[in-house]
């Protein structure tokens, strides 16, 4: 359903159009294995994008096209010769219809242009009553380069890919990525490397897809309670909110405004005649660049000069609302002075989405924060079904920062009572600001030169000053971190932790430490202000029988390279070990305290998965029948790396290393955990030598990853490792990743494979460890502290200060 309203459409000289597809589209609730279908334009990026969800979860892809095929026996121009254009045109909206209801579940379908037919959109549009469909959309100049299509032509399939909103319950931006056509080609330090296609889209859709199944939160909390996505927001301690308005987004280097905030408040302020378009490409510009979620609010003075009725604006401002919610973002916020229906009506269509009521006011009123209207404004908020509750008010009197706190305490009493937000605006509203504990708005430095409209940016702190605020005034607690092995002189461990700290205000500091026993590990983290260690070999395996909980991950690695403080609990909470209690302690991070047990997770399969995830070719995909990978070694990141390739799906996995014991103990370790994975049980395999052929009736592979040292640790000599030749026979090449980072980058096998490749003419990809090694610290950081970590700033660390350690 579209509104029409007055204002002239500047260059088609038509009504602006604000097309919002079916206004109430039931509850965007689904269950998390329902079949989520792609429709859209051709161009648009549908194929690969249900390839990546199907890879994602773990599910069968269905096309049209294929579907198509099996069902009649033969190809859809087979079929038109056959039996002419009409008769194809009621026989595919037939097998359409049969292949979503026979598909229902645990399936990703991509449409192909069956779906710009209006029966075909019929039955779509019933099917989004139990599923999600998906409108993917794209630069329309994009679109055109791919299909080489002229000016008249482009326009007529646009025009006609708006149809798609009609029958679609959600709609994804498929925004244009650099490594799509190899002119992002990053370098290794000089050593040039090849860009693996997709591998934005990969990371933005992967996690779209785990917002609107749900499935992202519950498989964090169940893996790692002490990560940042285990818990939302909303029930973290001290989250901000980065305030951008969509007006000034263009002029912003997204990238830049890393700055530890926790979601982005994205402020529609401005109407075009494309505004569609816009807000879609800027919500997944925002997702792409600083990877937080957003708060979508459109501002009261949107319009500005449109000359609109107030009714036109009211259903306008509820259709962008609307617009928010097809765009899958995870929040949004209504102003609870509209309508109770209209309001309630937005809280049914929400979905995942959660939303924030809102009470602003602009101008100072005579009402305090004491006032009796203020609990029944929550009350009216929390029986609108409203997940959360926004309180905001302008003030120019210091007693109103008081009564604001006084006002949070009342409504925190209240058993299971809704999250909350209330703060004051103005020359003396920053004390308010600072001890608001969610979704606090914050600006960035690099903001000050735009103009603000609402004139509230000027009171706004950065985040990094209101958590310096918090040091300051002793409600967190400044902590010591470590980096602990037998050889940890090379560590970029503290250039990037410390950097980070200092982006983020936070009062840390982090120190590397040589240690010779567990005991040595155990004295330091006795401190009260221990905050957290990066464990590095030899230890990952044995601080394992020390630790009292584990990570999923930890403990089906076997080895842990981040150990972080269990406390003494202040409130007589239970410490059990269970999901609840690590969730609490997570919540305590940055506060000093007896230590009273260790918590165990494991990074480094991160930072290696992430490396293997983007450099991995669309030839190379991993399928679970197929796929072939090898480790090199049996330590703590030779275990990592085994679990990263299990993680992405690959059940064919070697281990070479030159004690054969040590590899046998590993491959027995994970054949016990991950027994269930494979038909005959066996996901691990040991290659005993060197001189082996590669075994027959499994691919050469197509993963190498080389964890065994480059440099001496303790009496052991550097393993100057290369691969035997007759264990290089993929046809389509592959990804090699190199842990090693200490200089000189070139080691044996990245020189060996860089020949390899030249002689062979085979897409080589080669990963060395400078690009694994921030992966992991920015977990890792997460993980100790809780923060989004300032990712740019921790690898520009790692690039700057790698040259310390050469020879």
């Amino acid at each position: 359903m579209s509104l029409t309203t007055e204002v002239e459409h500047a260059l088609l000289g038509g009504p602006l159009t604000l097309d919002s597809g079916q206004r109430l589209h039931g509850t965007r609730l689904f269950p998390s294995d329902a079949s989520i279908v792609l429709i859209g334009s051709r161009g648009s990026g549908k194929r690969s994008l249900g390839f990546i969800g199907a890879t994602h979860l773990g599910r069968r892809l269905i096309t049209e096209d294929h579907y198509f095929h099996e069902v009649e026996g033969s190809s859809r121009g087979a079929f038109i010769l056959k039996y002419g254009i009409q008769e194809f045109y009621r026989r595919n909206v037939e097998v359409m219809r049969q292949m979503l209801y026979q598909n229902r579940s645990g399936c990703m379908i991509e449409c192909g242009m069956a779906s710009l037919a209006k029966e075909a959109q019929k039955v779509l549009l019933e099917f989004s009553k139990t599923n999600p469909v998906i409108y993917v959309t794209r630069n329309s100049q994009r679109i055109r380069q791919l299909l080489n299509l002229g000016e008249v032509e482009a326009s007529r399939l646009e025009t006609a890919d708006l149809t798609h909103r009609l029958c679609s319950n959600m709609e994804y931006y498929n925004l244009y990525d650099p490594s799509c056509d190899l002119t992002e080609v990053p370098t290794d330090q000089g050593f040039p490397t090849v860009s693996a296609r997709l591998k934005h889209v990969k990371e933005d859709f992967s996690a779209f897809l785990d917002h609107i199944t749900g499935l992202g939160i519950i498989r964090n909390g169940f893996e790692s309670p002490f990560s940042i996505a285990a818990m939302p927001p909303e029930y973290r301690s001290y989250t901000y909110a980065l305030s951008l308005r969509l007006s000034t987004i263009p002029l912003l280097d997204l990238e830049q405004l890393e700055s530890g905030s926790d979601a982005v408040q994205l402020k529609i302020d401005i109407w075009t005649p494309d505004i569609q378009k816009v807000i879609g490409k800027q919500v997944a510009a925002i997702r792409r660049k600083l990877g937080v979620p957003i708060i979508f609010h459109v501002e009261d003075y949107v319009f500005g000069d449109a000359q609109l009725s107030t009714v036109e604006k009211k259903d306008i401002y509820f259709q962008l609302l609307e617009y928010g919610l097809r765009l899958g973002v995870e929040y949004i916020v209504v102003d609870l002075e509209h309508s109770s229906d209209r309001v309630s009506n937005i809280v049914q269509s929400s979905g995942r989405t959660k939303v924030i009521g809102n009470y602003l006011v602009r101008t100072q009123e005579p009402w305090g924060w004491d006032d009796e209207s203020r609990m029944k404004e929550y009350q009216k908020a929390q029986s609108l079904g409203c997940d959360m509750v926004r309180f905001v008010r302008a003030t120019s009197r210091q007693a109103d920062n008081d009564t604001v706190r006084a006002f949070l305490t009342q409504i925190e009493s209240i058993p299971n009572h809704l999250p909350i937000i209330a703060y004051n605006l103005g020359d003396f509203g920053r004390p308010s600001l600072i001890s608001n504990r969610i979704f606090t708005p914050v600006t960035h430095p690099i903001m000050k030169s735009t103009v603000s409209k609402s004139q509230f940016r000027q009171f706004l702190p950065t985040a990094a000053e209101a958590m310096q605020a918090l040091y300051h005034n002793s409600v967190l607690d400044p902590l010591h971190y470590y980096h602990l092995g037998a050889s940890v002189f090379y560590s970029l461990s503290p250039a990037m932790h410390n950097a980070a700290y200092r982006v983020c205000g936070m009062g840390h500091d982090f120190q590397s430490l040589k240690v010779a026993s567990w005991e040595d590990i155990h004295n330091l983290c006795q401190d009260p202000n221990w905050g957290g260690a990066a464990i590095t070999q030899p230890f990952k395996v044995e601080i394992m029988s020390r630790i009292a909980a584990k990570s999923y991950h930890a403990t089906a690695i076997g080895a842990a390279n981040t150990l972080l403080p269990l406390r003494v609990p202040s409130d007589s909470s239970p410490l059990d070990g269970s999901t609840q209690s690590l969730l609490r302690q997570a919540n305590r991070r940055s506060k000093a305290g007896p230590v009273c047990a260790y918590y165990g997770d494991n990074t480094d399969f991160i930072g290696i998965m992430t490396c293997l995830r983007r450099s991995i070719s669309p030839r190379n995909v991993v399928q679970p029948s197929k796929t072939t990978g090898i480790v090199i070694g049996a330590g703590g990141m030779a275990r990592a790396a085994i679990y990263a390739m299990i993680q992405l799906g690959c059940r064919k996995i070697f281990v070479f290393n030159r004690t054969v014991a040590h590899a046998e103990t590993v491959a027995r370790h994970f054949n016990s955990w991950a027994a269930g994975l494979s038909s005959n049980g066996e996901i691990v395999r040991v290659m005993k030598s060197r001189n082996e052929a590669w075994p027959a009736g499994y691919q050469p592979p197509t993963m190498i990853v080389a964890c065994v040292p480059a440099r001496s640790v303790g009496d052991q000599p550097p393993a100057d490792f290369e691969m035997p030749t007759q264990w290089l026979g993929s046809p389509t090449g592959g990804v090699v990743v190199e842990l090693s980072y200490k200089p000189p980058l070139e080691t044996p096998l990245l020189s060996q494979m860089r020949q390899v490749r030249e002689e062979s003419q085979r897409a080589w990809v080669m990963v060395n460890g400078l690009e694994v090694l921030p992966e992991q610290a920015i977990a890792q950081f997460e993980l100790m502290t809780g923060r989004k970590a300032p990712k740019r700033r921790m690898r520009q660390e790692v690039l700057q200060n790698y040259h310390r350690y050469q020879d």
